[in-house]
């Protein structure tokens, strides 16, 4: 159920980054058509991911330097514009107290404000789904005990130090009452890290910033297939998809699968009916809540792993990477996770619309369908902790991995 959240959080998310990518374009020109930009993105990362996997991993080194290198050099220019360098002298936290941090939205005063403060969490909670990508690289990398520790500790420090850190310069940079900001715009323009480069009158920089974002969901995009077509062939190694998925080329690559991932990529052309923005939105919801049951799931699967462990009498010290904090991080994950998934959309609820309602369910529809579905079908107990499977795809001291049918 896991892997199959997490395909469709990554093949649905493949056609949104597709027509962010399209849209970040048309903030140079607004009359290019985003349907030929979706065509040829949608080829050119469909058939890098029918190449090696080294050249894979090559682009997404260079194309995430490049997002680091413009990141810290963002933190820099934001610290210089707050103590005063840009056009509107120095900040401070002047917006915190006028117009202030928070919104109201749908309902005045404080309760609207904290209204439009939950009503972004699906937003933000994609933005920050991707982490689990270091799992499924997992498969493919050459020592997976060293690098896939070493991957981890690098992506949170690089999220807490980098992104939480853009975000709070942001805070600092541009009102939360700007009016492009708060505008109808489907292009960058409405960017804040582009927003906070035109308040300071810096005219080139908003060019470069969206040049950048245009790196990032392209880089966004490569990922969603590649992720996608390796989870859809654990499926079908685990008998929960078809057979011919399993199909690989002498470089491993599992052809079937990455063509069967690229097909939801075509779902960005829907944005070109009369209702695109309706359909980015649906596209937006249904990827962020399922990351959300995605991110779910891994915790209490940790939880679950944990409490096998414990039932075995396995210490936790012999793992290759401990987690510090656990299982109380995982508990606190769980919990917010489904807060936020069954929550999200409550917007629908107070000025009720029932196309809002299903973009932002249709999702926690679906695991509940699937999920029942498939223990009815299967008929399936619970799974024993005292006899949980420890054991198979497990890597050993010398890098060499358990056989498929290895158990306890």
């Amino acid at each position: 159920m896991f892997l199959g959240l997490t395909l469709g959080s990554g093949a649905i998310t493949y056609a949104l980054s597709l027509t962010a990518a399209g849209l970040i374009i048309q903030y140079w020109n607004k009359d290019f058509n985003i349907g030929i930009l979706i065509a040829i993105f949608w080829v050119v990362f469909t058939l890098i991911n029918y190449l090696p996997v080294g050249i894979y991993g090559e682009l997404e080194m260079w194309l995430s330097s490049l997002k680091v290198i413009t990141i810290v050099g963002f933190i820099i220019f934001g610290i210089c514009i707050a103590a005063g360098v840009g056009d509107e002298g120095t900040l401070g936290f002047k917006f915190w107290h006028n117009p202030g941090a928070f919104n109201s939205y749908m309902v005045p005063g404080a309760i609207g404000k904290f209204v439009g403060f939950w009503a972004v969490m699906i937003q933000a909670s994609v933005a920050y789904q991707g982490a689990e990508l270091v799992g499924v690289g997992a498969g493919e990398a050459r020592d997976p005990r060293k690098t896939v520790p070493n991957a981890i500790r690098v992506t949170f420090w690089g999220i807490m130090g980098l992104f939480v850190s853009t975000m709070f310069l942001i805070t600092m940079l541009v009102p939360s009452n700007d009016p492009n900001l708060l505008n109808d715009s489907s292009d960058a323009s409405a960017s804040p890290l582009v927003i906070a480069a035109q308040r300071a009158g810096v005219r080139v920089l908003p060019h470069i910033i969206n040049a950048v974002l245009l790196t990032a969901v392209l880089s966004a995009a490569n990922s969603n297939v590649y992720s996608g077509s390796r989870i859809l062939l654990a499926l079908a190694e685990e008998g929960q998809a078809p057979a011919f998925l399993k199909k690989t080329d002498r470089r491993g690559i599992p052809y079937f699968a990455v063509a069967v991932t690229a097909m939801f990529g075509l779902l960005g052309f829907l944005n070109l009916s009369s209702g695109g923005g309706q359909v980015f939105d649906w596209l937006l919801n249904i990827s962020g809540v399922a990351g959300l049951t995605t991110w779910a799931s891994t915790c209490l699967s940790h939880l679950c792993f944990t409490r096998a462990l414990k039932a075995q009498g396995i210490p936790r010290s012999e793992l290759p990477y401990v987690s510090r904090f656990q299982p109380y991080t995982a508990i606190y994950g769980l919990f917010f996770n489904v807060l936020i998934t069954l929550t999200q959309g409550f917007t629908a609820f107070i000025d009720w619309n029932v196309s809002d309602f299903f973009a932002a369910y249709i999702s926690v529809i679906l695991f509940v369908v699937l999920w029942l579905g498939h223990k009815l079908w299967y008929r399936e107990p619970f799974v024993d902790p005292a006899k949980a499977d420890l054991v198979r795809g497990r890597y050993d001291s010398n890098g060499e991995r358990s056989p498929a049918d290895g158990g306890v």
